[in-house]
């Protein structure tokens, strides 16, 4: 239980990422955004401080109070999921809008990011599942929801680097892989030393972690399949 006295100061730093990933793209247009947008950006952000907050409980003797939010915490990653799901069609509506005389990604890329998201969807329900498997296991329970966190991460930092990117360079420089690159400095630096500290080199969820780095560096040539993008245009409805 001493590893775990401070990891709730910790996982206060994912939670600050993604705040500051995703601002531009939810608070400006406050007004604007859909609710399915409003509902996953409130249960993500509530799910951040869930998890910040159980090791806190647990490590100061509040099992109780711990276990109880722990049933609400999972009711609201079923939240976190629904709403997720509801806007993977976010990428194609991007496409649908672009102006095709800015420049611009491929439309690989939006596909891509479509599948990439599904991915990171289906690993944070994995995750889930494995924390509540093994709840009763105290390391296994808390390196499955800290890397929960770090599966839900990327879509926001992402975005976030995608509106500072495109303000300190011109639309002609700017190339989506710049965007791969700035992000993963800050995620897998992060990542490392959250598995450093807890030792977790070889754990599943680690695996797990590393493999969607990968499927983010081939998010085009994953895209770029016809067979693909004609399957989720079909499955896709927006």
């Amino acid at each position: 239980m001493e590893r775990y006295k401070k990891l709730h100061l910790w996982l206060i730093v994912p939670l600050v990422i993604i705040q500051v990933g995703i601002f531009n793209y939810y608070w400006p247009k406050f007004t604007n955004v859909t609710w399915e947008i409003h509902f996953h950006y409130w249960l993500v952000t509530f799910w951040y401080i869930l998890v910040i907050i159980q090791p806190y409980l647990a490590v100061n003797g509040k099992i109780p109070q711990h276990r109880t939010l722990g049933i609400f915490g999972f009711l609201l990653a079923g939240g976190v999921i629904f709403t997720g799901f509801s806007l993977l069609d976010i990428p194609l509506r991007i496409l649908a809008n672009a102006d095709p005389n800015r420049p611009g990604p491929p439309e690989a890329f939006y596909y891509g990011t479509i599948i990439v998201e599904f991915l990171l969807m289906m690993a944070f329900i994995y995750a889930v599942c494995k924390s509540i498997i093994h709840r009763k296991n105290l390391h296994e329970h808390a390196w499955w929801l800290i890397c929960s966190l770090f599966y839900m991460m990327m879509p926001a930092l992402g975005r976030g680097m995608i509106v500072f990117l495109r303000k300190v360079m011109s639309p002609e420089n700017f190339k989506p892989m710049y965007v791969f690159i700035a992000s993963e400095l800050i995620y897998i630096p992060l990542f490392i030393l959250f598995i450093a500290k807890f030792g977790k080199w070889k754990h599943q969820a680690t695996i797990i972690g590393f493999l969607l780095i990968g499927v983010r560096l081939l998010r085009v040539p994953l895209g770029s399949s016809e067979t693909i993008q004609e399957f989720l245009k079909a499955v896709i409805q927006f």
